[in-house]
């Protein structure tokens, strides 16, 4: 910036200013410097007066001083006299500090000393704000102002400043202060707008999670509501019969499930017949397993009241509550439900489910072209069957024929096996079929089938041949735990009930 010639005139006015202060406080300590050395040294036995000899009574000073031939002589003179010039570097002698003695010291060895301060370079200085004026160091009044230039900031220096720049520096913090607080305002709106905006994205957000959990829990609700009214349109349709297990409380409460599927051999217009086949489809939650293991008819036991004999008198001495009497007192298991079918039932039920694919032997595939007529109620029939060896589509005629053979392979052993190999077929196409295909064959199949479980009791078994994997097929006596014998004139299988017991627990709970 460009100063006015009065503003340079006053500063250099300053600085002079500032160099004789400095200069006068240099001599005030010299000369309290020698008072002290001359009153050290005793020499105020000469008369000496220090107003004489004083830096502000100089010229009184000079007046005294005696007008010596020499210098040297002069120099002398006021060493003898106790006196010491201030201009001592002139002088051939010189005082030593330490102790106050006089010392001589060539002039020629204090020129020399004086010449290499002087030429001893200086340490340079940092910029300061106050610069003192050195004659030495004289430059222009263009290298002044541009020097000052450079050291100086009108922002920090106010003692040069004028009232204008001032006012107008005043105004500028001024307004520097109103715009940052405008931005601080405008930056805190923008920050509680952008909460604000924040928290009604959040509401939204919200609702739509609540909206959509509650549509989801709607749907969910009415898909309930229809599985209960099928289940309930399905459960009504079912023949409905009471039995002592139905009555139990425990029944369909525990985490297995036992329910006795018994096939009665009753053809058309027979009643009181005895129970062709006998399975127990145990379904157990825990383990998440279902498995069917077929009581063979012939199984010499004890049937309460009765005594012994197979089994499967037991339905024709007390009917179903006779007959799951004799299970659970002989094998150790619970039943929670049963399901009873004759071949009416059975026609019906396969009707409802279709046509099965199932392999054939050759033999199998022989005697059912013979016996067509098994496939009916009353053992007549005018179809021609061409089944072969291998993969056949039975019909559920020829699915009836297939599960009552009895004359081929192993007798009643192979039958069972075949009538397991139907309830699998049966149940895994209605587990891989859709919703309404098995309503539809549920209510097909119902009317067919006398039952004690109630509503909630199949839900439960509904639930678990879903979700339970595929049945696993057994058959009791085990093998190697029973023996052929003649009791009666009847032809029996004797078991070891101990053992069958465990192999049946073991069943149960699907370790094999």
């Amino acid at each position: 910036m460009n100063y006015s010639d009065d503003e340079l005139e006053l500063r250099r006015i300053h600085e002079e200013t500032e160099r004789k202060k400095k200069e006068l406080e240099a001599l005030q300590r010299e000369e309290l410097r020698r008072i002290r050395e001359m009153e050290r040294g005793g020499s105020s036995k000469q008369g000496y007066d220090p107003l004489q000899d004083s830096a502000f009574n100089e010229p009184q000073r000079n007046i005294q001083t005696p007008n010596f031939e020499s210098n040297r002589n002069r120099d002398t003179a006021y060493r003898d006299a106790g006196y010491r010039d201030l201009d001592y570097r002139d002088a051939d002698v010189e005082t030593d500090d330490s102790d106050g003695t006089w010392q001589e010291r060539p002039r020629q060895q204090r020129q020399m000393q004086e010449r290499q301060r002087q030429e001893k370079p200086r340490p340079e200085r940092k910029a300061s704000r106050t610069r003192t004026y050195d004659p030495d160091q004289a430059v222009s009044d263009e290298e002044f102002i541009n020097s000052y230039e450079t050291e100086y900031d009108d922002d920090d220096d106010e003692e040069y400043m004028s009232y204008e720049e001032a006012e107008q520096r005043d105004l500028a913090r001024e307004a520097r202060s109103k715009q940052r607080r405008k931005d601080e305002k405008r930056e805190n709106k923008r920050i509680q707008k952008d909460l604000k905006k924040q928290k009604e994205q959040q509401k939204r957000q919200k609702k739509k999670k609540h909206s959509f959990l509650k549509t989801l829990i709607a749907l969910i609700l009415i898909f309930l509501l229809i599985i209960c009214a099928a289940i309930w349109n399905i459960t009504r349709r079912f023949d409905h019969i009471d039995t002592e297990v139905s009555k139990r409380v425990s029944s369909m409460k525990g985490s297995v499930v036992n329910v006795l599927l018994i096939g009665q051999d009753a053809r058309e217009g027979e009643t009181g017949q005895r129970s062709d086949s006998m399975i127990l489809i145990s379904i157990n939650t825990a383990k998440n397993s279902v498995s069917m293991t077929s009581i063979m008819r012939d199984t010499y036991v004890q049937i309460p009241g009765q005594g012994g004999n197979r089994i499967n008198a037991a339905y024709a001495f007390g009917g179903i509550d006779l007959l799951d009497q004799t299970i659970e007192e002989n094998f150790g298991v619970t039943i929670d439900g049963n399901a009873m079918v004759d071949f009416d039932g059975f026609l019906e039920a396969m009707t409802a489910v279709g046509n099965l694919e199932m392999d054939l032997t050759a033999d199998e595939a022989a005697y059912m072209n013979a016996n067509p007529g098994f496939g009916s109620n009353n053992d007549a029939s005018d179809e021609v069957w061409n089944l072969t060896e291998g993969r056949n589509t039975l019909t559920p005629s020829q699915l009836l024929a297939y599960s009552r053979i009895r004359h081929v392979g192993n007798s009643d052993w192979d039958r069972t096996e075949r009538q397991r190999k139907v309830i699998s077929g049966a149940v895994s196409k209605v587990k891989h079929g859709h919703f309404i295909s098995g309503y539809n064959l549920a209510t097909k199949a119902a009317p067919s089938i006398k039952t004690d479980v109630k509503t909630w009791g199949m839900l439960r078994i509904a639930f678990g041949i879903m979700t339970g994997g595929d049945m696993k097929s057994h058959i009791i006596p085990v093998e190697g735990t029973y023996y052929g014998d003649s009791i009666n004139g009847m032809s029996v299988l004797v078991p070891d009930l101990e053992k069958n017991k465990e192999y049946l627990q073991r069943y149960i709970n699907g370790e094999e």
